[in-house]
């Protein structure tokens, strides 16, 4: 019973007779607010000829010295290219590279000499580069197991890495999965007059993959113990936190061709010195039509040689310039007054019928 006298049976049926306020309880409309009505101060800013003019100006002068500066840096640093891969296959093998390197009979050792063109100041930074090696292929970059790669409690975790998961006899392989099967085992030693110069494989890993990424208490086991033999072997008495050679490959490249670092030679080469470099030519490119490549460089404050950013900049700079000069002469020479109504299309054309004579 209400307490007003009235009965409750009698409020629903009023609120039942009344449709206007049955719409409101239903009705999936917002509540109203400034927010959602875009009612908000903004600001809009009216482009003027001369704030325009002044923008482009501003971008052409700030981004033609950058690059510039980028271009120069880029031209001072000295950078080495061999490719090796066939030139390191005796002539008997030139027509079945394939052959040569999958026989455990031939000799993969080859001896390459290139001259110094420029004062190569230390660091000299060593890179192996493959070319058409699709490491960003979906199931290549899946097969690994992070969990196995960080913890030894996991080292059972495979379920990822199919098909090198495990041995024959279900025995975990660690590092297991098809990015670590394929590790790069090609390597190099320089020498300059009969003297061997040291590489450094000091930080050539990232600091936070080395912490975080791989445990230090993770050791290889069961690892290239197949009949099918993928590349470089690790060793067992080592934790795959140090094994940077390992931890570099694991990350993974974008493109299908990329580079990565092999080591540093921590003394300065100077201009014309004649460069021994022995390589074992023992990694599988020929199967796919890949290309490996030697790369020596130095660095500068943009990294490595590359052009395309210097002349990505002067370009833009110098487009925005372009602009700006030709929308000076266009607002000098056939100016208008700034939102002259005239110009809309309705009082151009009242009738609103287009005229196609």
């Amino acid at each position: 019973m209400d307490p007003n006298g009235g009965s409750s049976s009698a409020g629903a049926a009023d609120g039942a007779s009344d449709p206007a306020a049955a719409r409101r309880r239903h009705s999936k409309k917002p509540k109203y607010s400034r927010f959602t009505q875009q009612e908000l101060p903004a600001c809009k800013p009216i482009l003027t000829p001369g704030w325009v003019i002044s923008s482009f100006i501003f971008v052409g002068i700030i981004f033609i010295p950058i690059g510039l500066a980028s271009l120069f840096a880029s031209e001072r640093v000295v950078e080495i290219v061999h490719r090796y891969d066939t030139d390191c296959v005796p002539a008997s093998y030139r027509n079945d590279m394939l052959a040569y390197i999958q026989s455990n009979e031939t000799n993969k050792t080859c001896t390459r000499t290139f001259l110094v063109p420029k004062q190569m100041k230390s660091p000299v930074y060593i890179y192996y580069q493959l070319d058409n090696f699709y490491q960003n292929h979906r199931r290549y970059v899946k097969s690994r197991s992070d969990k196995q790669l960080r913890s030894r409690a996991s080292e059972n975790d495979t379920s990822s890495c199919d098909p090198e998961d495990v041995t024959s006899n279900k025995s975990a392989i660690v590092p297991c999965g098809l990015i670590a099967w394929s590790l790069f085992n090609d390597t190099y030693g320089f020498s300059v007059n009969n003297t061997l110069l040291g590489v450094s494989k000091k930080n050539i890993a990232w600091k936070s993959d080395q912490q975080h990424k791989f445990g230090s208490d993770v050791y290889p086991k069961n690892f290239q113990s197949g009949g099918l033999i993928g590349g470089a072997k690790l060793n067992s008495s080592i934790p795959l936190s140090q094994q940077v050679d390992l931890i570099v490959w694991m990350r993974t490249a974008a493109l299908p061709t990329f580079r990565k670092l092999y080591g540093k030679i921590e003394v300065d080469l100077e201009a014309n010195t004649e460069l021994t470099v022995v390589i074992e030519n023992n990694y599988n490119t020929y199967s796919f039509g890949g290309k490996k490549k030697l790369v020596l460089s130095t660095t500068s404050w943009i990294g490595g040689k590359n052009d395309f950013l210097g002349i990505a900049y002067i370009t833009l700079g110098g487009l925005s310039l372009f602009l700006a000069i030709s929308f000076l002469l266009i607002y000098i020479i056939k100016p208008r007054p700034l939102g002259d109504p005239t110009f809309l299309s309705w009082n151009r054309n009242p009738a609103g019928h287009f005229n196609f004579n």
